[in-house]
């Protein structure tokens, strides 16, 4: 059985086209068939292609009660006008979730018997050299950008600012959306110079340091699904240049992922030669520990992304299982205390001997929160005096007992509180946050909670978008019942 539902908008920008293709009788399906299907189940474009299809399928296989599993069940409703959908739920007391590419650990772009609003389509794109912000003084230096639509997945973004020989940052994983939570909720990357939104009241608006000010602070850092549906993002660019690349241990002036036995750093400022020079001791301890070192220059970050991010170190799909995660940011102090390090390397090792994967990234916003004492988001504080992000993971399959599933959970919880305890001065990653977390608004964004839900109060009066672990979010609310239980 196939089921389409088509949801579009009456705009200039074609708000959403959902086209959600839900089940269908696999036994009517030809043998090529349903090898075509079975690879496609592990492609982040051809999940992402459909609504039904979310990176990590927790509507499946996340729930504790088996009777009520969170499956999708959508209804066609065709709006006519950008805030029709707003006007539809405020009339009929729908809830509302909005899902971009469905990359989401905490499950907010999925929300039971939710209207929901899929930005896929919007595909557009465009480069400017001389971009100056809306409703900036006409004296404002301008700046070359790139826009993309909320539809543009990180994979494309990278190729098409490739096309026009700019650089352009975005997610690790190649389905992620540009301008969706990724982008919203984190410290990551480039600074947004411009966000085209349609909030809950009023019409569309354009958010940037001169237009809509408090909306423009209140997006870059905790805007996923909160405070609107986001139609574009533009973005300060700079031209190509070259990459040096180091496989080793190594901290200091670099940026990249790392495990207790793989590092992989990025620099643009140095060359071949620099990168191992300055990074001598690194490279000696690796040896020493009979590891290997690859330092290589590309000609382009493009050309870095196409054979590592996209190539021999592409995270692999999920098929019907669930991940679930805890962050930490790591200020700089506990970097240069010896007693604080041995800390961190101790909580490492012992959540490593608990089963739960480690990693961390040193991308940080630390230099830019040097330089820019006053940044100007809704992030903690903390992003800013930060080195390093510490990440840790659990998961399981649509086959676990709930009694599996509780002990994880257990698990996780008791890594969080751990490193809560470690690094009492930092905080959360709020896409990749401890699901269970009692405090999460203030580990997300710390004292900005407060001014955080005075902007929601502004263009969301009624609450019309609340996702979980969203600002203005309660426990209490419905649409997410079906995933209690598990922390108990």
């Amino acid at each position: 059985m196939i089921k389409l539902h088509n949801c579009y908008a009456d705009t200039q920008y074609c708000l959403t086209h959902l086209v959600a293709v839900i089940f269908f009788a696999v036994g009517l399906l030809t043998r090529s068939l349903r090898v075509s299907v079975r690879e496609g189940l592990n492609s982040s474009g051809t999940r992402t292609s459909q609504y039904a299809g979310f990176r990590f399928i927790q509507d499946e296989a996340f729930a504790s009660d088996q009777t009520n599993q969170c499956l999708l069940d959508p209804v066609t409703f065709d709006p006519q006008g950008e805030t029709c959908h707003f006007d539809y739920a405020r009339q009929s007391g729908a809830r509302l979730s909005i899902k971009n590419s469905g990359v989401d650990y905490i499950t907010r772009s999925s929300q039971q018997d939710s209207l929901a609003i899929w930005t896929r389509g919007l595909r557009h794109s465009s480069f400017e050299e001389s971009f100056i912000p809306e409703s900036c003084p006409a004296d404002t230096e301008p700046f070359p950008v790139i826009t993309f639509g909320a539809g543009i997945s990180s994979d494309e973004a990278y190729t098409i600012a490739h096309g026009y020989g700019v650089t352009h940052f975005c997610g690790t994983v190649n389905a992620i959306g540009t301008s969706g939570c990724w982008l919203l909720n984190r410290g990551h990357g480039v600074m947004p110079g411009s966000f085209t939104v349609v909030p809950p009241v009023g019409k569309i608006r354009i958010a940037n340091k001169c237009s809509n000010p408090d909306l423009f602070w209140a997006l870059h850092g905790a805007g996923g699904g909160a405070f609107g549906v986001t139609i574009d993002s533009t973005h300060p660019t700079e031209p190509e240049k070259s990459l040096t690349t180091m496989h080793s241990w190594a901290l200091q002036g670099w940026g990249g992922p790392s495990t207790p036995n793989f590092s992989m750093f990025v620099n643009d400022k140095v060359s071949n030669n620099e990168a191992k020079k300055a990074l001598a001791p690194a490279l000696d301890f690796v040896r020493v520990q009979n590891g290997s070192i690859d330092v290589r220059t590309y000609k382009n970050f493009y050309q870095f992304y196409t054979d590592n991010m996209n190539g021999k170190f592409a995270t692999p799909m999920t098929i019907s299982g669930t991940i679930a995660t805890t962050t930490r940011i790591v200020p700089e102090d506990h970097f240069l205390d010896v007693e604080a390090r041995e800390r961190m390397v101790d909580a490492i090792m012992d959540t490593q001997a608990a089963g739960l994967p480690t990693a961390f990234l040193t991308t940080m916003p630390l230099f830019y929160g040097r330089n820019n004492p006053e940044p100007n988001t809704s992030l903690h504080p903390a992003w800013y005096k930060s080195v390093w992000l510490v990440a840790n993971s659990v998961q399981w399959t649509a086959t676990s007992s709930i009694k599996e599933r509780k002990q994880i959970v257990s698990m996780l919880k008791n890594a969080t509180a751990m490193w809560k305890e470690v690094i009492p001065d930092g905080c959360t990653y709020a896409n990749e946050a401890d699901l269970w977390e009692d405090n999460w608004a203030y580990e997300s964004w710390g004292d900005n909670s407060e001014k955080l839900l005075e902007v929601k109060g502004s263009v969301d009066p009624d609450n019309l978008l609340s996702c979980r672990h969203c600002v203005g979010w309660e426990e209490s609310l419905p649409g997410y019942e079906c995933m209690s239980g598990l922390d108990v």
